[in-house]
């Protein structure tokens, strides 16, 4: 859920600080006064397109940020880790548009594409607004709420392996039953194919080796003269370091005949005569290993080459070009068997496709039911909403089979009885459009997994008994989730656990809006105001703390 937002030169706000918390928050205020730009901002921060043209004048550009408790949503944590942004139980998205109309985009200060703020935001915030983004206006959330309540998880994963299937065995068929001419070229290409790649006799470690090798081979010459005066001096030179030592050991056994003690000089110069012959071995061993030879140099550099053609041609890897290979020769042996595969891949095809009739049948019989069961209680949650003449249907049609199953499924609205429904991305009534979806929401809360639901000017067209209705159904909406309505009804800000007050305030000759949230009395205040208007009255008054009592 959001807990804080913060907005910075964007339309009428200069600077706005505002705290939420949970249950059912509701913004009101005098129209003009900005209530609207505070659900607008949200939206904005969520991914949704910008332009210059909300800067405040004066300003080079708007910032909007905001703090989500995520402690409890999964989905937005997954998408977080595939994001690879680390993140607590909380998470701060930053959004920032400038005078051209360039905008930047973080979370936890790690920049982030537009894109993924609406991927993210989709499941932090869900709005009940004209032009606002709803998942729920989305077929393929509307058919996942379903199958949630249809209890279909287990069949639709059965569904998919068995459809990864079909679509190999498709696939297979495919490429054997291509004309018999085609299958000739492309055997002759697979052959080819594999002949080059075994005529080269890779092994794994071979690009390894080539690495390690080459630099001694383009540098032959220089080791063998480096190693041939190492040699020398070490040895075969007159005077050698080696002959050297053997003098010195020769003077210290005479030290030993005049009584000097030399038992430990000895063994040292000993020992290191000893380890200088070893030395001297290994060197001549490189020097005799060495080859010069321009030949052996000219092989490995086009072995070298060879390997960069067939990786460039097979696969990044000397692994991958084997694995091609592999996997090359068992296409062979599909082509060059036609009338067998065919047959057999064709009843393998035939065999599945059965299976998963099956399953798609079930998984649609589900659904049928728990979309007759759910339309039948959101019909009367929209008349329990004075929305009595308005229709309401899941409609279920059968299409081609997917992983998904067989269903196209949308949820599908009319206003008026007697006309023709339509999807509910298409209702053109904001009004319409909020109580539909409060009746919705209610209907499946316990399937709908977004932490904040945004109604904005639910009450439109309402009053009275109805708008008491609407309130009663934020107050037990916002029971599992926070819930924040704009409203212009007493009887839906008296329901609320916080209320927030927008208006306006002149400051050096220009409107500025600001947000307050409102203590007990001022609340009774705000709620009186809006049942009497601008002169308050002591009966409007009382009636405010009443409404208000009768609330907690």
């Amino acid at each position: 859920m959001i807990t804080s937002l913060n907005i910075r030169n964007y339309a009428l706000i200069e600077n706005l600080n505002i705290d939420f918390t949970k249950g059912l928050t509701v913004i009101t205020g005098e129209t003009g006064a900005g209530k609207s730009i505070i659900i607008d901002s949200i939206d904005l921060l969520l991914g949704q397109r910008a332009n210059s043209s909300i800067i405040r004048t004066g300003a080079n550009s708007c910032v909007i940020s905001a703090t989500f408790d995520i402690s409890k949503n999964i989905k937005a944590k997954n998408v977080l880790a595939d994001l690879s942004i680390e993140y607590e139980n909380e998470i701060i998205i930053r959004r920032q548009i400038d005078i051209s109309a360039k905008s930047k985009a973080y979370i936890n200060d790690i920049p982030v594409s537009v894109s993924s703020l609406l991927n993210i935001g989709k499941y932090l915030v869900d709005f009940y607004a004209q032009n606002k983004s709803n998942m729920l206006f989305e077929e393929s959330y509307q058919r996942q709420i379903i199958d949630s309540i249809a209890a279909n998880d287990s069949l639709l994963s059965k569904l998919s392996v068995k459809y990864d299937e079909l679509e190999k065995l498709n696939s297979k068929k495919e490429d054997i039953e291509k004309s018999n001419t085609d299958r000739e070229k492309i055997l002759d290409l697979y052959k080819y194919q594999i002949q080059e790649i075994k005529k080269a006799n890779l092994s794994v470690d071979e690009e390894e080796n080539i690495e390690k090798d080459l630099p001694k081979l383009k540098n032959a010459e220089k080791i063998q003269n480096i190693t041939k005066e190492m040699i020398s001096i070490l040895y075969k030179q007159d005077n050698s370091i080696i002959d050297n030592l053997s003098t010195i050991a020769k003077q210290i056994d005479l030290l030993q005949k005049y009584g000097v003690n030399i038992d430990n000089i000895s063994k040292n110069i000993n020992l290191s005569i000893s380890q200088l012959e070893d030395v001297y071995r290994e060197i001549e061993e490189i020097y005799s290993d060495i080859d010069v030879s321009s030949e052996a140099l000219d092989l490995m550099l086009e072995r070298q080459q060879l390997i960069k053609k067939l990786k460039s041609k097979y696969g990044k890897t000397i692994q991958g070009i084997i694995d091609y290979c592999v996997d090359l020769e068992e296409k062979v042996k599909t082509l060059e068997n036609y009338d067998i595969n065919i047959e057999k891949v064709q009843k393998e095809i035939d065999e599945l496709l059965k299976e998963i009739i099956k399953i798609c049948e079930e998984i649609s019989s589900n659904r049928k039911k728990a979309s007759c069961h759910i339309s039948k209680k959101i019909m009367l949650e929209l008349e329990d909403l004075n929305m009595k003449n308005s229709q309401f249907e899941i409609a279920l049609e059968k299409k081609e089979i997917t992983r998904t199953g067989f269903d196209k499924l949308e949820f599908m609205f009319s206003a008026n009885k007697g006309e023709k429904l339509y999807p509910i991305a298409l209702v053109a009534s904001g009004g319409e459009i909020s109580r539909l979806m409060l009746a919705l929401s209610t209907t499946i809360s316990e399937n709908y997994n977004v932490d904040t639901i945004i109604f904005d000017e639910i009450d439109t067209g309402t009053s009275g008994k109805t708008g008491d209705k609407i309130g009663k159904k934020l107050k037990s909406l916002s029971k599992n989730r926070q819930v924040i309505s704009i409203s212009h009804l007493a009887q839906i800000a008296s329901s609320a656990n916080n209320h927030i007050k927008i208006y306006k305030e002149t400051q050096q000759d220009r409107n500025i809006t600001k947000a307050k949230i409102l203590n007990q009395k001022e609340r009774i205040e705000e709620i009186a105001k809006i049942i009497s208007g601008e002169q308050i009255t002591e009966h409007a008054l009382k009636h405010a703390e009443e409404m208000l009592n009768c609330n907690k």
